[in-house]
């Protein structure tokens, strides 16, 4: 069994917010959610894929029951957030709610 839960203490875990902030407000398009989990999608600048390639590698030690996929697209870059389980699917799909937020305040 796979425990879901993330393991960064408190101050960590408000640095990793503040960068996921720092990167969805500067790039972040749509998060949609998945079957597995959830897809990101960020506008293809200079520095976002070098940032989520990064912050990505970081969430796969924290949050190791999701798979942690960073791929290219045109003009884009998308993170694929799933569930290694099917007990881990909802708890990925309840992740980044302050993202999803940004998106909404945004339109």
């Amino acid at each position: 069994m796979t425990t879901i839960s993330c393991t960064l203490n408190q101050e960590d875990h408000r640095s990793r917010r503040e960068r996921w902030l720092v990167l969805g407000s500067r790039a972040l398009v749509v998060v949609e959610t998945t079957e597995r989990g959830l897809r990101l999608v960020f506008v293809d600048e200079p520095e976002v894929g070098a940032e989520l390639v990064e912050l990505a590698a970081l969430e796969r030690e924290c949050c190791a029951f999701a798979k942690w996929t960073v791929s290219d697209g045109e003009d884009r870059v998308v993170l694929d957030v799933a569930g290694k389980s099917d007990d881990a699917v909802p708890a990925v799909q309840a992740m980044f709610v302050p993202l999803r937020k940004l998106i909404a305040t945004s339109r």
